[in-house]
């Protein structure tokens, strides 16, 4: 999907036109705290789990921007497809342990919970700065978004292994609403979806101290008609085949509807303390918050060089290290936690900028 409006925006604009002070931006985040990124794919995937103690999440924020300056205001096109999953061990754990192991050696319990979210849309954006007074700017923006694709599912509840007994439990709650589900005598809905979102910031800078607090991509989404299902697993399971695996055995009560989706977008907050160490080096501490998972931190510093900066920055959470150069328009960046294929985490910035904005 955001290929496909990856592309319309490319077309939607002609090459002159980004003579008069224009930037293009491709950004692109992603991270899994229980697995390498390249096996997120795979059919077998929850095998292949190894989830850190407490909470994990994985995240992928990819986007596209086109924008231009006008005085105080930016207008923007932009295509995003953005998802989250938070998650803890424990969901991650039975899920490997029922895929990949069957029937545990010992008693185990587990607190399971997990909720993901996604979206993939294009749409227009604005945003304006405003000066305060000396040294304090505020900004706040507006993202107006087509949806081609939502998705969200949450699974909550205890669940057991009596290894004397040989007896499992569970008491589990399911919901997932999909754009992309399908069942029996499911009725035509909306094709697309709806979503308003917000941004914003305040700022200050003295003369060697600076210090923000921001937010970004939060807002409401809507879709008429999306199929939903809902589920209900709760038993004790105590049957266990030859090749010591479980055979469920479940009151399983489910259900499929199609409503109309009115979901709040929580988005991203930030917040950001720099020092200047000269008019040409500066260090940064800045911290992401993300709903329902806590902070992911990062500390960073950036150096003048010529008519060049270069920048580098460690996230430490993801444990992924990074390296920016902005030079001759160009603003470039790449970022990984460790090389080749079991990295974790990978992010990357390719922009160009026509003239000052």
């Amino acid at each position: 999907m955001i290929h496909r409006c990856i592309l319309s925006l490319g077309l939607a604009l002609p090459v002159s036109a980004f003579a008069a002070g224009w930037q293009v931006d491709l950004t692109s985040s992603r991270h899994a705290d229980a697995l390498p990124l390249h096996q997120l794919d795979i059919d077998d995937v929850a095998g292949q789990f190894q989830p850190r103690s407490g909470r994990n999440i994985a995240y992928m924020h990819d986007e596209l921007r086109i924008s231009t300056q006008r005085g105080a205001n930016t207008w923007s096109l932009l295509a995003r497809q953005d998802a989250t999953l938070v998650s803890t061990a424990d969901a991650l754990d039975i899920a490997r342990t029922l895929e990949a192991v069957g029937t545990p050696t010992a008693s185990q319990q587990w607190n399971v919970h997990a909720k993901y979210q996604s979206y993939t849309g294009g749409g227009a954006a604005w945003s304006r700065t405003f000066e305060i007074a000396r040294g304090w700017q505020a900004m706040f923006g507006l993202q107006a978004l087509v949806l081609g694709q939502y998705r969200e599912f949450q699974l909550d509840g205890p669940a057991a292994y009596d290894a004397a007994l040989n007896q499992w439990a569970f008491d589990l709650r399911y919901r997932r609403i999909d754009s992309r589900l399908e069942f029996p005598f499911q009725q035509d809905f909306a094709a697309r979806g709806f979503a308003l979102l917000t941004d914003g910031a305040l700022r200050w800078r003295g003369d060697d101290w600076s210090a923000a607090v921001s937010w970004r991509n939060a807002g409401w989404m809507r879709w008429r008609g999306l199929p939903q299902q809902e589920a209900v697993l709760s038993t004790n399971t105590q049957a266990i085949d030859a090749d010591g695996f479980v055979i469920y055995k479940p009151l399983i009560e489910g259900r499929y509807t199609q409503e109309t989706v009115n979901r709040t977008v929580p988005g991203i907050a930030n917040a950001r303390v720099g020092w200047r160490l000269s008019p040409d080096t500066e260090f940064a501490v800045s911290a992401d918050y993300v709903d329902g998972f806590g902070v992911l931190p990062r500390v960073a510093a950036r150096q003048r060089v010529g008519e060049a900066h270069v920048g580098a920055a460690y996230d430490t959470h993801e444990r992924r290290l990074g390296v920016a150069l902005d030079w001759a328009g160009w603003r470039l960046g790449f970022g990984i936690d460790r090389l080749g294929d079991e990295a974790h985490s990978r992010e990357f910035r390719v922009g160009y900028v026509w003239g000052d904005l």
